[in-house]
């Protein structure tokens, strides 16, 4: 298994995410992938994109409501495969594998999860980068990875001080 700069990076704040409730955890989830989309750019392929556009959606309304987890219908999930099959672009796997860590939550979006779904954002990223080669080094030599890294722990801090 490769180590990322971004595991290299947020290890340390890892447990920090188990002071925010759930509701904030998912708030922090949807922020941060609202950014990562944005960064990523138009997904080509139509499905994949529409099943991201309503996941996102179905987001957005969880945070209103102060939900936990993004609810998705059941139709919507046994679509993921076979629209994880025609995700072929770089990083749009890697969004459907967020969304779905955020609404695969019985219990609620978990530090755990919310880790996961941050990890993902950021390998979404930098496969979009088309970086020929994944190591700490060439990371930190990518504008754009040190960008996301940055962002994400902006939020967090955030996110953390406005826990009160």
């Amino acid at each position: 298994m490769t180590v990322l700069l971004w595991d290299y990076e947020m290890r340390s704040l890892r447990n920090s995410l188990g002071r925010l409730g759930p509701a904030q955890r998912l708030a922090l989830a949807m922020r941060v992938m609202e950014w990562t989309l944005e960064s990523i750019g138009r997904i080509e392929v139509e499905v994949v994109r529409s099943y991201i556009e309503n996941g996102m959606q179905a987001g957005r309304e969880a945070v209103r409501a102060g939900r936990d987890k993004i609810s998705l219908p059941e139709e919507v999930l046994d679509a993921y495969v076979e629209v994880d099959d025609e995700a072929y672009e770089p990083g749009a796997s890697h969004m459907l594998s967020a969304l779905l860590a955020c609404s695969d939550a019985p219990e609620g979006l978990t530090p755990e999860v919310l880790y996961g779904v941050l990890s993902f954002c950021y390998e979404g990223l930098l496969e979009r980068e088309g970086m020929p080669v994944w190591n700490i080094e060439e990371e930190r030599r990518n504008a754009k990875c040190r960008e996301v890294i940055a962002f994400q722990k902006s939020c967090i801090a955030e996110a953390l001080g406005a826990r009160g």
